[in-house]
């Protein structure tokens, strides 16, 4: 009897010794392989490309440019500007400080750079320097050749806000873009202008459309850690739509030289901080 009672309480011990060791386990792999907050609670993880860069600029709201003085000219001239057909006619409005010869403005061979699926592969005409004037390669090649210090982004006039009806695809889409210039140029600094708006009558957009468009784009500066552009506020008449003054053509879209010197004024105005 003393033998089996010997027995019994060995097993018990043996019993409890194993499910000790696997608590001490499960705890370790926890710890090990979850990363937890200051406050032991545990982090949500991010679905970000694991080359993308942490935002650097913070909370939401910190990523719109507010007011400033004009930061003049020479900020002006040492931007880098590309996107849809609306900033290829930056160019032929002469409104930049080369003109029409300007080698500010990254443009494609059609002055439509279209964000939908493929844009990451779409090619700009590089005015330089680093290679032959009129190479054509991506953007984020030419980000990687030239480092501009500050690029300005305008896309979603051509095909974006039209093409996608969902925040999750125009934002995928848009990101992808983005994120494969600051992997090509982690030091340049990227400023994303809103969409801007259209005329009432515009027979192919909304200024609907737009603003949905444009709260997508101001959220996803945040999450990328770039800087956004509220240029469509100074376009605006007081129903929302384009001024009729600085619209230059039948489809309500396109801008005249007015409309791109209020932009660059508002851009200079709104200057990226030092």
């Amino acid at each position: 009897m003393r033998h089996d009672r010997t027995i019994r309480i060995l097993l018990f011990l043996l019993c409890a010794l194993t499910v000790a060791l696997a608590a001490l386990t499960v705890a370790f792999l926890v710890t090990k392989y979850i990363p937890l907050g200051s406050d032991g609670a545990e982090e949500s993880v991010s679905d970000t490309e694991p080359d993308a860069p942490t935002s650097a600029i913070g909370e939401q709201d910190g990523v719109i440019l507010s007011e400033t003085p004009d930061a003049g000219i020479s900020y002006q001239d040492s931007l880098t500007f590309v996107g849809d057909s609306l900033t290829a006619h930056l160019v032929s409005r002469g409104v930049l400080s080369g003109g029409t010869a300007t080698t500010q403005v990254w443009r494609t061979e059609s002055n439509m750079l279209n964000l939908k699926p493929g844009i990451t592969a779409q090619t700009i005409i590089f005015p330089g320097p680093g290679v032959q004037a009129g190479t054509l390669m991506t953007v984020a090649d030419a980000a990687a050749l030239a480092k501009p210090k500050t690029l300005v982004i305008t896309l979603g006039t051509d095909w974006g806000v039209a093409y996608f009806d969902k925040k999750e695809d125009f934002v995928s889409c848009y990101a992808e873009f983005i994120r494969g210039i600051q992997k090509a140029s982690p030091s340049t600094t990227i400023v994303i202008q809103s969409i801007f708006p259209v005329t009432k009558n515009c027979p192919v957009l909304s200024n609907a459309q737009i603003d949905r468009a444009n709260g997508w784009i101001k959220s996803m500066a945040a999450d990328l850690g770039c800087y956004y552009l509220d240029t469509q506020s100074v376009l605006k008449d007081e129903n929302g739509c384009l001024k009729a003054e600085y619209c230059n053509s039948s489809d309500g879209i396109h801008l005249g030289v007015a409309g791109y010197e209020a932009i660059l004024a508002y851009i200079r105005t709104h200057a990226v901080p030092n």
